[in-house]
């Protein structure tokens, strides 16, 4: 067994001063006593050593572990289980998987780090060693209030899968006929619920932008939500006078960020890197169809059933149950 340090070999109650004192009861006579004050230990340790041996021989002399024979208390196994698959398939954090399996943060941590699992190795968020400012959170007080827009970009998928299914230097990889250029993820969230709505497209002019939105907003309004502002980025898309005048149809107010300042459009950048971690790559994709499928399981998903923690663990659509149509469930 290994231990934070190690003894000295010759130190008075390492496994072979134990074995000495041992001696001096059973071989040399001695009585518990004389070998206790010999050794200078309480005479119960000179009779736990003794019975020890007698019980095990020399094994009975090595250090245990203090770990219990038995803990009632000890997390099933059941939900150990459960913890790691769902670390390992949607990468969540210890308090999203503890809300979910109804344990505490940390005791998921604990059987996380015990499965070497504690750290995500990619994905992190970004740190300065705390230098910078704390970020100021907000939530808007009613659906609808402000809607966080943005356009994240992918590689496409060559058939047969890319170089996370084949690995680095296959054959072809680099044949014009598998270069398949990228895709673009226009997608909206709605401040208040985190509600989604998102499209897969091929580029990210201002008509696509334009477009997107004004089917963002109808969405919104079917669920009974009513966008009053737009929050966007200062991309070229979001300045063109086709995305304004797709605000002016929507009757929604366009708002734009701070250069250089992403933080502002948080929410809409938490979503995408949740895309990153339980969809993109969740798993290597063997075509663009098979992602693009899962894409709008994924959506219906996040939508319905995804516990938030800036929700209080509840999901999107909970937030606004009784305005849903019939349609949902």
């Amino acid at each position: 067994m290994s231990h934070g340090r190690s003894q000295h070999p010759n130190a008075p109650l390492t496994p072979e001063g134990r074995r000495r004192m041992v001696g001096c009861v059973l071989e040399a006579g001695w009585s518990v006593s004389a070998t206790a004050e010999r050794f200078q230990v309480d005479p119960k340790t000179v009779r736990k050593w003794r019975d020890r041996f007698l019980a095990e021989g020399p094994a009975g002399l090595v250090d245990r572990s203090s770990r219990p024979r038995r803990s009632p208390n000890r997390t099933p196994q059941r939900l150990r289980r459960e913890v790691i698959r769902l670390r390992r398939k949607r990468r969540w954090g210890a308090g999203h998987i503890g809300f979910e399996v109804g344990l505490a943060a940390s005791t998921v941590q604990n059987i996380l780090t015990a499965e070497g699992l504690g750290r995500l190795d990619r994905g992190d968020r970004a740190t300065d060693g705390g230098s910078k400012p704390r970020p100021r959170r907000y939530q808007r007080q009613h659906p609808g209030e402000l809607i966080h827009v943005d356009v994240k970009k992918l590689a496409g998928i060559p058939p047969g899968g890319g170089w996370r299914t084949r690995g680095r230097g296959y054959r072809g990889e680099g044949a014009a006929a598998r270069r398949v250029g990228y895709r673009y993820l226009h997608s909206a969230i709605d401040d208040r619920t985190r509600i989604v709505y998102s499209e897969i497209h091929t580029d990210e002019q201002a008509t696509t932008a334009a477009g997107f939105w004004e089917r963002a907003a109808a969405y919104y309004r079917h669920l009974g939500i009513t966008p009053q502002r737009v929050l966007t980025d200062n991309g070229s898309c979001y300045r063109s006078h086709h995305w304004h005048q797709a605000c002016t149809r929507t009757g929604t107010t366009p708002k734009k960020t701070r250069p250089y300042r992403p933080q502002t459009n948080g929410k809409i950048e938490r979503f995408h890197r949740i895309l990153l971690e339980e969809w993109a790559y969740i798993r290597p994709w063997t075509s663009e169809h098979q992602r693009t499928t899962a894409y709008r399981g994924f959506l219906h998903f996040y939508n319905h059933h995804r516990s938030h923690g800036a929700l209080g663990w509840a999901t999107p659509t909970s937030i606004i149950k009784d305005n849903l149509p019939a349609t949902h469930s």
